[in-house]
């Protein structure tokens, strides 16, 4: 028998730590070598986390726009106004001026009878309210010394809007005349305004023989004056007498045109 030389008999030395497999790098039994390993399990991001995330980035743009709302309000009621550059204008700013309204109140020089817009005369004494009342304006008459129904002359204010000074002026003369024979219209004048309230005046004269329905002939002299206030409005005198007491009656007439001046 010979002897054989070996470990003691005896139980099995202890594995090393780690287990029997082999150990990391170590080729299995049978292989070449340490095989190609598979790369380890990404761990699943909880759905808890993802929520959270969204949640923190929905907080931080609710904060960027309180602080951008703040930056613009100056945060808080109580702030003062943001005060802002004005750009520099451009070119010169023009602010109009007021409409001016006509004053057509009562003054101290209206007296006898309201024509209207502000504006009165006085009758001289002795001419009557004409009976006709379908005649617009305010027209007075001079009736004839002992013969009802007959008259002198007469004298009418009438107002308008349509024409300036001297159309108006024009336009009575035409209509007073019309019916008249052998007319003759003298030239007009531009007379000068006796006060600032009237823009313009204009004033025309003239003669004719009225004929009346028994065919009896009447020579008569007129004149119209046109006064144009500040707002375009016109009132005109219109007044004739007959030839024959016109010398003897014209102041009156002058007279009553003198009120109506005083009373624009």
């Amino acid at each position: 028998m010979s002897q054989q030389y070996g470990p003691p008999p005896g139980p099995p030395p202890a594995p090393a730590p780690g287990g029997w497999g082999p150990g990391p790098g170590t080729p299995g039994p049978g292989g070449w070598g340490p095989g190609p390993s598979r790369p380890p399990d990404r761990p699943r991001k909880s759905s808890r986390n993802q929520w959270i995330i969204m949640g923190c980035a929905v907080l931080a743009v609710v904060l960027v726009a309180v602080g951008v709302v703040l930056l613009v309000t100056g945060g808080g009621q109580d702030a003062g106004p943001v005060s802002q550059q004005t750009p520099d204008p451009v070119g010169t700013l023009y602010t109009p001026s007021p409409t001016p309204t006509p004053n057509d109140s009562k003054g101290p020089n209206d007296t006898g009878v309201e024509v209207g817009w502000g504006v009165w005369f006085t009758p001289a004494k002795g001419w009557l309210p004409d009976w006709d009342k379908s005649k617009g304006g305010k027209n007075y008459i001079l009736q004839q010394f002992n013969a009802r129904g007959l008259i002198d002359g007469y004298y009418w204010v009438r107002q308008t809007e349509l024409y300036d000074a001297k159309g108006f002026a024009e336009h009575l003369v035409d209509i007073e005349s019309n019916g008249m024979q052998g007319v003759r219209i003298g030239k007009g004048v531009a007379c000068k305004p006796a006060t600032p309230a009237v823009k313009a005046c204009y004033a025309l004269s003239y003669t004719g023989v009225w004929v009346a329905k028994n065919g009896k002939k009447i020579a008569m002299q007129g004149f119209v004056t046109a006064y144009q206030d500040q707002f375009d409005r016109v009132t005109a005198t219109d007044a004739a007498l007959e030839t024959r007491v016109y010398k003897r009656r014209v102041n009156e007439l002058m007279y009553m045109n003198n009120s109506v001046v005083k009373s624009f």
